[in-house]
């Protein structure tokens, strides 16, 4: 019989895996990171002043934006006021409720992307123009390459 006795105390075990996992969560949340600016970055390209619609005050663009969420907790958030527009502010802080709102009781990594104007989706589907379904696009494209490049 062969016996294998450590040189590790059972707490410097519980350290270092309790290290580890504090690794793969933090390259965990740097990939979310990456993939929610990236996707966000692409829609916000297309919803420039000349970006197809009309939103004077500013407040579908700085509606638009989202969260990185673990166990129902925000580690992240990414909403950015218009550059233009005459009122701003109240569509950012739509979009940050709605965000807010969506989390629930949860287990696990999530990503939550919202328009938080009612009308988004009649931009979206009445004039065929993209608010957030670009946006949508990318981050389930880039999800899977994600987690490929968290290593522990």
């Amino acid at each position: 019989m062969i016996r294998l006795v450590p040189d590790m105390t059972p707490q410097e075990i519980d350290a270092l895996l309790k290290e580890q996992y504090e690794e793969m969560d933090r390259q965990t949340l740097d990939a979310f990171k990456r993939v929610l600016e990236r996707a966000l970055a692409i829609q916000r390209a297309k919803m420039r002043q000349d970006g197809g619609y009309n939103d004077d005050t500013g407040q579908l663009r700085s509606s638009t934006g989202g969260l990185i969420y673990r166990d129902g907790k925000v580690l992240f958030e990414d909403f950015q006021l218009s550059p233009y527009g005459s009122d701003k502010a109240p569509g950012l802080k739509e979009g940050r409720d709605l965000a807010f709102a969506e989390l629930r009781e949860s287990k696990g990594w999530g990503i939550t992307l919202v328009a938080g104007k009612e009308y988004a989706s009649w931009v979206e589907s009445r004039h065929g123009l993209s608010v957030l379904t670009d946006a949508q696009l990318e981050v389930e494209k880039s999800l899977e390459q994600a987690f490929e490049e968290v290593e522990v």
